[in-house]
């Protein structure tokens, strides 16, 4: 099935549209298939076995469009719709305040289908943008839209940087795509998103818990998801400059806004540890948190995460916390030096 959808792609190639694939598969037969698959305009690359974030920053480096639009292998998109895309970016392309494409998409379980956008992404209020984004009640498609290329290699920059890319880290992405600008809108059916593994909540708990494992980090993590979630989220809001400055006021907005709706998952989603050693200490810390969360500070927020972090990896936990400190510092020490230059 992925060799078909890489050969529809393969077929969308033109002189306004180059497609890049990259087998990271190790699979002999998939190696001597897909290039067989090359066109004008087309670039297989048979790479070694590597994770999904190398492969695609893999990929970026070799991208030339002004747009790139990541796909996944397991899901697929409508032929027209890429067809007009050329035409669409062509009209936005001198418009920096659009950050990408989004349109009609097509989210497939075993049970049901449904047909879902997101509401009010074209907006200039960047509030707006973001308040719409987290009302959406479904899995984040907004990943898969054609999005302008300096913003993606912005943030994918950013993130590669990062200690650990957790499963979650697609929210953090697309809340930095809509703090970078609006999306315009393709009235048509874009994209096909099959929700495989994550439809089922121990078979999508169990993908969340293999990033914490390649991180090193124990399946007790699994309880904070949401929190840290919301910890990295709000601190980026409030003090990062990987996106057009907004007034303190506004970045506090939206803050709040995402905070809160990621506290509620924290706190109404019940999430497993399958059988680890410090469920205990994870359900306590849990506990603590949700009795503390209108009084705690970025700064404590970030003691008691890395504190538990601690419990399986000091090396990851010291790590974790010099990034997320430096992120939560970056702005205040901008200001500093800022002031510090005028009054000289």
């Amino acid at each position: 099935m992925a060799c078909s959808r890489i050969a529809q792609a393969c077929s969308w190639a033109n002189p306004n549209l180059e497609v890049l694939v990259r087998d990271n598969s190790g699979d002999a037969q998939k190696r001597a298939l897909l290039p067989q698959f090359k066109r004008d305009n087309c670039n297989i690359i048979i790479a070694e076995p590597c994770d999904a974030l190398t492969n695609f920053n893999e990929l970026l480096k070799r991208a030339k469009g002004d747009f790139v639009f990541l796909l996944a292998d397991d899901d697929y998109c409508f032929d027209h719709a890429i067809a007009a895309m050329p035409g669409v970016l062509h009209k936005i392309g001198n418009d920096r305040s659009v950050a990408g494409v989004t349109g009609l998409y097509a989210v497939e379980t075993a049970q049901v289908s449904a047909i879902v956008a997101y509401q009010n992404v074209e907006s200039d209020d960047v509030a707006v943008r973001i308040d719409n984004f987290l009302s959406y009640n479904g899995p984040n498609i907004l990943h898969y839209a054609p999005i302008r290329r300096e913003v993606v290699e912005r943030i994918f920059g950013f993130v590669s940087a990062m200690p650990a890319f957790f499963s979650f880290h697609d929210q953090i992405v697309c809340l930095l795509y809509l703090l970078n600008g609006k999306f315009a809108r393709l009235d048509r059916l874009l994209y096909v998103y099959d929700m495989g593994p994550w439809q089922a909540l121990e078979t999508a708990q169990k993908r969340d818990v293999s990033f914490y494992k390649d991180a090193g980090l124990d399946p007790a993590i699994n309880v904070l998801q949401w929190f840290i979630c919301g910890f990295e989220g709000a601190a980026l809001v409030r003090n990062s400059d990987i996106f057009p400055d907004y007034p303190l006021a506004t970045r506090q907005i939206v803050a709040d806004r995402w905070f809160s709706t990621m506290f509620l998952r924290f706190k109404g989603n019940p999430r497993l540890t399958f059988g680890s050693h410090f469920a205990r200490e994870g359900a306590l810390l849990s506990a603590k948190l949700l009795a503390s969360a209108d009084q705690i500070s970025f700064q404590s927020m970030l003691e008691e995460i890395s504190r538990f972090m601690a419990l399986f990896s000091k090396d990851f936990a010291r790590r974790y916390f010099e990034f997320w400190d430096s992120q939560i510092n970056s702005r205040r020490e901008k200001l500093r030096h800022t002031a510090q230059a005028a009054e000289s």
